[in-house]
């Protein structure tokens, strides 16, 4: 390895530490009680939902990270972690469905928000707001499809790391990317609004049109929100 990378990879983990600092860290008890759902749980206490929809209206203060006619009849929100398992598992299986059935005909638009549960998860979704605007769905669908590869190797830094060269940051980029406190506070201030005016405390957690739906669920369970939403003539 050279020099200038043994300089990087302590940076990242410097930057790691500190970012480890700012999470909770799950419950494992509240993680078996939902693992049926498909859900993976925050240790915190659920917050009531609140009566408006602030959280969800509100824009990602770093840019919207999203799929989708900005018109369409259905609006999902997720909130999900790049580390969580359920959450890779929709994004490779079920997400593909929703947007051949929806998405690509105009009836949903998608949006992506961070829940991330650790420092590794809080790496990827800063990075995801790094990288240019275009890229940002795709950087997060290789992030999810390659979960197991870089989540299970011996040196996780550096795979994120070239995953993130692969969307077009530099190893400049990426350390100054994870040193941005910006960019820490705004993913930091989308899942606190989550949980505290939402009630989110597991992942992946959807909003559809407001009604939340937890856990990586059947194709069939989206549907049953979704097309009640839709006009007449395309509910077919």
């Amino acid at each position: 390895m050279s020099q200038q990378n043994k300089i990087i990879i302590g940076v990242l983990v410097a930057v790691l530490i500190l970012l480890g600092a700012y999470m909770l860290a799950p419950s494992q008890d509240q993680q078996a009680e939902n693992l049926a759902s498909g859900a993976t749980v925050q240790d915190s206490s659920p917050a009531e939902v609140a009566g408006d929809l602030g959280a969800l209206d509100r824009p990602n203060p770093l840019g919207e990270i999203e799929l989708g006619d900005p018109n369409a009849p259905v609006t999902i929100v997720e909130y999900s972690s790049l580390t969580c398992g359920h959450c890779g598992a929709f994004h490779t299986k079920t997400l593909p469905l929703l947007k051949e059935k929806y998405v690509e005909k105009g009836l949903v638009r998608f949006k992506f928000r961070p829940f991330p549960f650790d420092s590794y998860a809080t790496a990827g979704a800063m990075l995801a707001q790094c990288v240019a605007p275009k890229q940002r769905v795709a950087f997060l669908d290789i992030l999810f499809q390659r979960q197991g590869q870089w989540l299970s190797s011996e040196k996780p830094i550096e795979n994120l790391q070239s995953l993130a060269r692969q969307a077009g940051l530099s190893e400049g980029d990426f350390v100054v990317c994870l040193k941005d406190e910006n960019i820490l506070n705004g993913v930091r201030e989308m899942q606190k609004a989550a949980s505290d005016e939402l009630g989110v405390r597991s992942t992946p957690t959807f909003f559809i049109n407001g009604t939340m739906l937890e856990g990586n669920l059947p194709v069939e369970e989206f549907d049953a929100l979704i097309i009640p939403n839709l006009p007449a003539d395309a509910a077919n």
